[in-house]
């Protein structure tokens, strides 16, 4: 049977050499007839990402007027605006500012109230570097593959009791691009990580209100949609 199976993974390997020497002939010879897609150096769009946040990849400190709290949050999609700029045919530079509402659920630990609940509406700002290559080019479009990575900042407002608090974090992923004309469709994944940490409140002048978050939304689906000028 393993015979069988080396010959079967050899006959795969040397029809995807071929295939892949007579693509790279044909796009040879269709470029010196019509020349390839032009990509625009500066993109602007819509981005959309989908958020989810597990419970392992989350980590609260809380506390109001010295009493403990358990915390747990539910992280909603980020809506936003995004950029990006051609260095060359390998590198582009990218930002992000979007928009994400976070519910914060908490009770005390000692079980001494019911649980309740706040909201933080977060303004992100990220900004980071793309590395990639295009592997299918015509005329009209362009399929190109990509990694990123960059570093977030932003501003935390809660609507309840703590004081607002700037957030830290970094962002990474892959994704997929395709450039036809002016327009641009962009998609893959993007793991976030975010941290903030008040110690003040409204409500009570004490060093014993604090409130910490720091969590992964590891490989968040998101989808853009730019034009190209």
């Amino acid at each position: 049977m393993s015979i069988w199976r080396q010959k079967i993974r050899k006959v795969v390997f040397i029809a995807t050499f071929f295939l892949a020497l007579a693509s790279a002939f044909a796009a040879t010879a269709d470029s010196t007839q019509t020349p390839l897609y032009k990509t625009h150096p500066v993109r602007l769009g819509l981005t959309y990402e989908f958020g989810y946040l597990s419970s392992s990849n989350l980590e609260t400190n809380m506390s109001r007027k010295g009493k403990r709290y358990n915390a747990d949050l539910d992280v909603a999609h980020m809506l936003g605006v995004t950029g990006q700029y051609n260095v060359n045919e390998w590198v582009s530079c990218f930002g992000v500012l979007g928009y994400r509402e976070i519910n914060i659920e908490y009770e005390p630990r000692d079980k001494s109230d019911e649980k309740s609940s706040m909201s933080s509406h977060t303004i992100q700002l990220q900004l980071g570097v793309e590395v990639g290559f295009s592997f299918l080019t015509a005329k009209e479009y362009q399929l190109r593959a990509f990694g990123f990575a960059g570093l977030m900042s932003g501003l935390n407002l809660i609507d309840d009791y703590y004081m607002s608090s700037p957030l830290y974090g970094y962002v990474r992923g892959i994704g997929l691009q395709l450039n036809l004309r002016h327009f641009s469709i962009l998609g893959g994944v993007r793991s976030t990580h975010i941290y903030w940490h008040t110690y003040t409140s409204d409500n009570w002048e004490s060093d014993d209100d604090e409130f910490m978050a720091d969590f992964d939304l590891m490989s968040s689906p998101f989808v853009s949609i730019g034009i190209g000028f």
